[in-house]
């Protein structure tokens, strides 16, 4: 059965091929702390569709997918926003009354931050950690080892021949633009 809260659904009613790390979900990110109270993973039904069609490509070359963020809540939002009010690695949380159009964002679920592993789970080498907050996090930063800089380019090649678009300063951010945005929302996760 497929559970859904508004255009979100669970990735893992779609598919088990995933390898879900919420590192929101646990203390191992940059704040520190557990902002998410579970570790299922949600996202746009779209988003969903187009980011298992990347992982057929990528399993075909002999990789999968680990997931390290897909929706997030407004409330999670703030919360980063309150750590490090930084446009470049936290989006500023909206002002619901002001809101005229949505974009995609982590806060409708129709971005994903992954990297690639192999059939067996392990990470592969790409340009930075995660969540790294320093020029590093850009593909284009020209301090990555040729094995980190082929990977994420390969991630970025594949993620954007299904409909996502890179991030330029997060190598491991996708949006989903192959779709109309969804509206925010702040379901409990």
């Amino acid at each position: 059965m497929i559970e859904k809260k508004g255009n979100l659904v669970r990735i893992t009613d779609l598919s088990s091929d995933f390898i879900i790390e919420l590192r929101y979900a646990s203390e191992d990110n940059f704040t520190g702390v557990k902002v998410y109270q579970s570790e299922e993973c949600w996202m746009d039904e779209h988003t969903a569709q187009i980011l298992m069609k990347a992982q057929e490509l990528f399993r075909k070359d002999g990789f999968r997918i680990k997931i390290w963020d897909a929706y997030r809540p407004i409330r999670a939002q703030k919360k980063f926003w309150e750590i490090m009010p930084n446009d470049d690695f936290v989006a500023r949380p909206p002002d619901m009354t002001k809101i005229q159009k949505f974009r995609p964002t982590h806060m409708n679920g129709m971005c994903v931050d992954v990297t690639l592993t192999d059939l067996e789970g392990n990470e592969m080498e790409m340009p930075s950690p995660f969540d790294t907050m320093d020029e590093k996090a850009s593909l284009e930063c020209p301090l990555h080892s040729a094995e980190g800089r082929k990977n994420g380019e390969y991630l970025k090649r594949i993620m954007e021949s299904v409909g996502f678009q890179a991030y330029e300063c997060e190598w491991w951010h996708f949006y989903d633009v192959s779709a109309e945005p969804a509206p925010f929302s702040d379901y409990e996760i």
